[in-house]
């Protein structure tokens, strides 16, 4: 079997492809951009398939409170940080089940959607399109 990275999704109307053939040629700049490209396709499909098992609306109404709207200074960042492993964090998602192993899923989804409405940095396929095609075209 060649070398290759393949991704396909089907589920009701969501269709997602991602292919590449991968060679001598291909960088791990290439492989990194496909990688982050599922990802970003993929990521988001998480929640709306936990949705309703795992109260994703009530979660992102708590990381709302978690995380106020508007300019966010470094005190702000950590309190909200804090409350994704808080003791009053954890008995508010225990209101929504009983499951030991259900609460840490409650857990981690909490934590990520803070993590969201933070809007810290993290690799986006943008930046780093917009980085490589600029290395590639000093390359030139």
């Amino acid at each position: 079997m060649d070398d290759h990275i393949s991704f396909s999704a089907k589920k009701g109307s969501w269709i997602a492809v991602k292919k590449m053939a991968v060679d001598e040629n291909t960088g791990d700049d290439d492989v990194a951009r496909i990688l982050l490209s599922i990802r970003d396709t993929v990521s988001p499909k998480i929640y709306q398939y936990l949705g309703e098992d795992f109260n994703v609306g009530e979660l992102e109404k708590m990381a709302e409170e978690a995380v106020p709207s508007g300019r966010l200074n470094e005190e702000k960042i950590i309190a909200a940080i804090k409350s994704t492993k808080s003791p009053k964090t954890t008995k508010r998602l225990k209101e929504f089940t009983d499951d030991k192993k259900k609460l840490e899923i409650f857990k981690g989804l909490y934590a990520e959607l803070v993590m969201a409405r933070l809007k810290l940095p993290g690799l986006n396929l943008k930046a780093l399109d917009k980085y490589l095609d600029e290395k590639y075209r000093r390359l030139e």
